[in-house]
């Protein structure tokens, strides 16, 4: 559990630096831990804060279960481990995506939110697919260490 916890706090912070970077070069719209905050605040006063901390708290729950199903089929090794934590990230990444265009966006409180666009979606796809590798990559290693 704790292995999952660290891992998928790592990967979360991976993700999110991924999606700031972009966002601070392409739109504030893909800023995913602001969009994340005020959905559920109604504001973009303190979203990044409120954001941060829900998506960090879904990394550890899904750094869990990653960790939990990559042992339960003993694929917690180096190169399975990120192999299947790309896999994972991809279909994790799929079903966001989906989400975020086709039924959180039309019910965003802000404005600037509402109807997210492909491109967007594909953000979200490729900083799930980030989140993953790095979890792979991190518990693999972590267990080459034990």
């Amino acid at each position: 559990m704790v292995l999952g916890s660290v891992c998928g706090l790592l990967g979360a912070f991976a993700m999110n630096l991924f999606m700031r970077k972009v966002s601070s070069a392409y739109s504030r719209r893909v800023d995913m831990t602001r969009a994340l905050g005020s959905y559920f605040t109604g504001t973009l006063e303190n979203a990044n804060l409120v954001g941060t901390i829900i998506h960090s708290v879904a990394g550890i729950l899904f750094g869990i279960i990653y960790v939990v199903i990559f042992n339960a089929i003993d694929g917690l090794r180096l190169p399975y481990s990120i192999f299947l934590g790309i896999g994972f990230g991809f279909f994790h990444g799929l079903i966001t995506s989906y989400c975020l265009m086709f039924l959180a966006s039309e019910r965003h409180p802000i404005e600037e939110y509402r109807n997210a666009t492909l491109e967007e979606g594909l953000l979200h796809l490729v900083g799930h697919v980030i989140f993953g590798f790095v979890l792979g990559l991190t518990s693999g290693l972590f267990m080459l260490l034990i």
